[in-house]
């Protein structure tokens, strides 16, 4: 190579002029640059969401409002506005959905990676995996929306209560947490699993006691941080608190008693006020669930670097467990019951989801009485349908995603290829911060923005149908990012070294032979951001979504979704016919979602075995 390049070899296949050399040089620095600045957009996206929450949050400083913001009392039309109890109420819903899943999901796991002999219980190991990766496909509207009318109903004839509640609101985001640290546990087991199960089997262990004694041991690390993300899942949740929980401002005295939640605090008041010291404590709350993912996020950063295990008082626990026959046939007791929880509650949810919808799902249900090819060309309103429900999704999962894309596949290859290691460390953590950014605090920071452009240089800016598209795409960034650098990681060292060996610039690497190589693991990130996309409804509440909006005639028109159309028949229904649409709505949005994340996984499929 060293030869070709010094012009030493002549033939005409090999002989590239200095000009096609500096031209190729010339492109490879401007890739490197173009990749590097959008290297930084996640980094200056976290920037940007604290300078506009701390800005709007300023005005409670110099007004002397701060203590009153901080009291325990919320009347903003008397002059108090406390969010005390909002903090305690979304430290109790938190905590009280965690403390019901995390052992559910440990139990679960217990089940899938215990290498059982028995064959039914092999069948049933790849059915509860089949069940929890579908789970990962459900949007949070559909778990609220179904509960609503199935789980609260269930509660008040069996247990008692009187309508929504931090019970129905705590079992509802249990199973919507659920799939998040499992995955997590499954991944941190099934790898531990592996690597000692020729250690598990001369010592003569049973499933369970390898379980027990060896597996759990070496996954201390995987079964904290499942814990985190599962707890911070929990606490940046909106929609589930927002219908289940009653949004009450007050201490709850018992698990019947209602509660509102920062995230759903933020997304009732932005809806009705937008100028007194009640809407400005709104971004104190945005900064307080701001830096709780932050330092979230730095704490798992830190835990990286250190050997975590369990302690002697654990491993004795433990060992006690899977030496006792009592105690092993608790385990596998607890174990069996959590696997049909799950079950049980997934095939609850979707026979009454079915039940309710499939009767209504026809073409009247998206087009009303429109005529069908005038309502899909524009010609016809559809005022009875969904129709502009589902455009409206689809425009914004399609806007959102040619913004986040090809910015996270530019990043992900910055971040592997150009940017040296102390800057992709910091690029690394902000994009994996801000994966953690709840979307309420997202669309907040929409929603400033647009109160920044009207006192600058846009006055008539107003919320729309790209202010959302971007926020979505700011939220699903991270997705892509880092479904890029982990598809250009796993490549095989050879493949890597093959484009410098032939001569190439890191440019014609890219262009020729990674990124194709690696195309298939991207695509699965980009898929999984859109899927993310189309199901959220946080963001799109506070920056454009409406309930009767029509088809969008461009950019800046208000728009409608089907996250906030379920949403609002939820909360608004005026006939029973509502309700059908509603359950047909979100079947829809369902469908949709799981088509979507069933793409990612042929993807992942097809990925594995070539």
């Amino acid at each position: 190579r060293r030869h070709y390049f010094q012009g030493r070899i002549h033939s005409p296949e090999l002989t590239v002029s200095n000009a096609s050399l500096s031209r190729h040089a010339l492109v490879d620095q401007i890739v490197r640059v173009l990749s590097c600045g959008a290297g930084l957009i996640s980094l200056l996206t976290l920037i940007s969401i604290f300078i506009f929450l701390l800005v709007f949050s300023l005005p409670l400083l110099t007004s002397g409002h701060w203590s009153e913001i901080m009291s325990w009392t919320w009347r903003p039309y008397q002059g108090h506005y406390g969010i005390l109890p909002m903090i305690v109420g979304s430290l109790a819903l938190s905590t009280a959905a965690f403390m019901l899943a995390y052992p559910t999901a440990l139990g679960i796991c217990i089940f899938v990676c215990a290498p059982w002999a028995n064959p039914w219980l092999r069948q049933c190991k790849r059915l509860v995996l089949a069940v929890i990766t579908f789970m990962t496909a459900i949007p949070t509207i559909v778990y609220g929306f179904v509960s609503l009318f199935l789980l609260i109903p269930l509660l008040s004839t069996t247990v008692g209560g009187n309508g929504p509640s931090i019970l129905a609101a705590s079992l509802t985001l249990s199973l919507l947490i659920l799939p998040t640290i499992i995955l997590f546990l499954h991944a941190a087991l099934s790898e531990t699993e592996q690597q000692t199960r020729l250690t598990s089997a001369s010592l003569g262990c049973t499933p369970l006691q390898a379980v027990l004694l060896v597996v759990l041991p070496g996954s201390a690390s995987g079964l904290r941080m499942a814990a985190i993300m599962g707890f911070c899942r929990a606490i940046s949740d909106t929609l589930i608190p927002l219908t289940l929980a009653g949004n009450a401002p007050q201490i709850p005295a018992s698990v019947f008693d209602s509660i509102r939640t920062l995230t759903a605090h933020i997304a009732l008041v932005v809806a009705t006020d937008n100028s007194s010291p009640a809407f400005h404590s709104l971004f104190a709350c945005g900064l307080l669930l701001f830096g709780t993912t932050l330092i979230v996020q730095l704490g798992l950063y830190s835990r990286k670097t250190k050997n975590t295990s369990l302690g002697p008082r654990s491993l004795g626990i433990l060992a006690t467990m899977a030496a006792h026959p009592v105690w092993r046939s608790l385990v596998l007791g607890w174990s069996i019951f959590s696997v049909s929880i799950i079950l049980g509650a997934i095939g609850a949810l979707m026979s009454f989801l079915l039940y309710r919808s499939l009767p209504v799902i026809n073409l009247h249900l998206f087009f009303g009485d429109a005529p069908v090819l005038a309502a899909i060309f524009g010609r016809a309103p559809v005022w009875d349908g969904i129709f502009a429900a589902c455009v409206g999704t689809m425009t914004l999962v399609v806007l959102a995603s040619c913004m986040a894309i090809p910015l996270g596949i530019s990043a992900g290859i910055a971040l592997s290829h150009y940017i040296p290691s102390p800057i992709r460390q910091a690029l690394s953590f902000s994009a994996n911060a801000l994966a953690g950014v709840p979307s309420i605090v997202m669309g907040l920071f929409g929603f400033s923005l647009i109160i920044f452009l009207r006192h600058t240089i846009a006055p008539e800016a107003n919320t729309c149908l790209l202010l959302a598209a971007l926020c979505i795409a700011l939220l699903v960034l991270p997705y892509t990012i880092n479904a890029t650098v982990v598809a250009l990681a796993s490549m095989p060292e050879e493949l890597r070294l093959l484009g410098p060996s032939l001569g190439m610039t890191t440019w014609q690497s890219l262009r020729h032979i990674l990124p194709p190589a690696a195309s298939r693991g991207i695509l699965k990130g980009a898929v999984l951001s859109m899927g993310r996309a189309a199901e959220d409804t946080a963001v799109i509440l506070l920056t454009g979504v409406v309930a009767s909006g029509g088809l969008p005639k461009g950019l800046l028109d208000k728009f409608e979704a089907l996250p906030f159309a379920i949403y609002y028949l939820a909360t608004q229904y005026q006939s029973e016919a509502d309700l059908h649409k509603g359950f047909a709505a979100a079947l829809t949005l369902l469908t949709l979602t799981v088509l979507l994340y069933g793409c990612a996984r042929a993807l992942r499929t097809g990925m594995e075995k070539t």
